[in-house]
């Protein structure tokens, strides 16, 4: 997976052949390989992909640091996030609504993700923080935009 326009959608999740199944995202290399398993399913959904790469128009190369550094912040405790999520969530959300239905796809592949190759309790903590992350998010672009 290299920037949008070059990514393979035959590069599932399925296909990692990183740190072993149960691994708990306890440090910032499994943090990192959660993101990338986890932008493989999104980019791969059909639903999804084109929301990232036509309308946000992602640059894999440098959204996924900032991704990292989002959930390293969540979950370690680390400084290195400093972006205001909603507002870059309202701009897409401005060219294309975010429906109901892209709030569970993201949902269900974020927990498939972490099903498949990670446990323990920060894991569990990254469960439940990306359920309360994406009702904030939808209920926050539903009242505004309706």
């Amino acid at each position: 997976m290299n920037r949008v326009g070059h990514f393979d959608p035959g590069a599932t999740a399925e296909q990692d052949h990183g740190a072993p199944p149960g691994t708990d995202l306890d440090n910032g290399a499994a943090i990192e390989r959660m993101v990338a398993l986890f932008y493989a399913r999104l980019l791969a959904d059909p639903l999804l992909a084109p929301v990232f790469v036509d309308v946000a128009r992602i640059d894999l190369d440098q959204h996924l640091p900032v991704i990292a550094a989002y959930w390293k912040k969540m979950l370690l405790g680390e400084p290195g996030y400093r972006r205001h999520m909603m507002a870059r969530h309202r701009a897409v959300h401005q060219r294309q609504p975010l429906t109901g239905l892209h709030h569970e796809r993201w949902l269900g592949h974020f927990t498939a993700t972490l099903d498949a190759h990670f446990q323990g309790p920060l894991t569990d903590r990254a469960r439940r923080l990306a359920a309360r992350i994406i009702d904030n998010l939808y209920a926050q672009l539903s009242r505004r935009h309706g």
